[in-house]
């Protein structure tokens, strides 16, 4: 049998795990851990591998994984609310997002989602997000760069009105207060058939969205919502959590058609050519 170790190098990120309560993504460097557990130089974790254990001064052992999207998600920075994973999951799969892919993104938000979608463009796409806050775009920022992604992604502090700067876009994810706004400079860039999706937490939100998408140009209009509910597994006694993570948004997904006054418009334009 052949087993595969990975070296730890300073300024690696790490995920460490003692229980469900006690579990941190770090990079390692210079810096101490402090936990009720007792602490321990991140430094120390250098030259071990994936999967072995680190003990605290208390000699209390959290173990090294590695890090995944799952948890660089969730531990974000977070100075918005962000959309959570089980969100996120079915946003990447319905949306066109592949390596290579030109994704356009309003409201950066803490960069949760955006941390998602730049893991699958790479590593020659890109996410270009837009951010009318200043402070929460630069969190956002160091978020992606904690996460090992900042490379894949463009951080624009503007706020988008009637048109975005890139065209033939492969998927747009609108998240701000009123979608609505950005459907028509949606439509401006996406590509024929692809798909825009945003997230509406009230239902007036998502009602005036699908109306307004109805209008614009779109089809294959989908409004649903995600939930969750974890199982606890016990010996003799498994149940479902009592406390789960319900409403954290309606998701609405739609397709870009081409008009045909558009299509009438662009013959016309190449015979005028010739």
């Amino acid at each position: 049998m052949i087993i595969s170790y990975s070296m730890i190098k300073d300024g690696d990120l790490v995920y460490l795990y003692n229980d469900e309560k006690r579990n941190f993504l770090l990079k390692v460097g210079k810096n101490t851990l402090h936990t009720d557990k007792g602490f321990f130089k991140t430094s120390d974790i250098i030259g071990k591998n994936f999967g072995e254990k680190i003990e605290t001064n208390l000699g209390i052992p959290f173990y090294i994984l590695r890090p995944y999207l799952h948890e660089m998600i969730m531990k974000v920075r977070r100075q918005t609310q962000i959309i959570y994973p089980k969100d996120i999951g079915i946003i990447l799969t319905k949306a066109n997002i592949f390596p290579g892919a030109k994704v356009i993104e309003s409201g950066i938000g803490s960069g949760a989602l955006t941390t998602a979608m730049a893991n699958f463009v790479r590593p020659n796409g890109k996410v270009h997000s837009y951010e009318r806050n200043e402070e929460f775009l630069n969190n956002a920022k160091k978020n992606l760069v904690k996460n090992g992604l900042s490379e894949w992604v463009e951080f624009n502090h503007l706020e988008i009105i009637d048109e975005y700067p890139e065209k033939e876009a492969d998927f747009i994810m609108i998240d701000i207060g009123s979608p609505w706004d950005l459907i028509d400079a949606a439509y401006k860039s996406l590509k024929g058939g692809a798909r825009l999706a945003t997230i509406c937490p009230t239902f007036e939100q998502l009602t005036k969205t699908v109306f307004t998408l109805e209008e614009k140009g779109f089809i294959n209009i989908e409004s649903m919502e995600i939930q969750l509910r974890k199982i606890l597994v016990r010996r003799g006694k498994t149940r479902p959590e009592q406390r789960m993570p319900c409403h954290t948004g309606w998701l609405v997904f739609a397709s870009k058609i081409i008009k045909e006054d558009t299509i009438e418009k662009k013959s016309d334009d190449n015979n005028t050519d010739q």
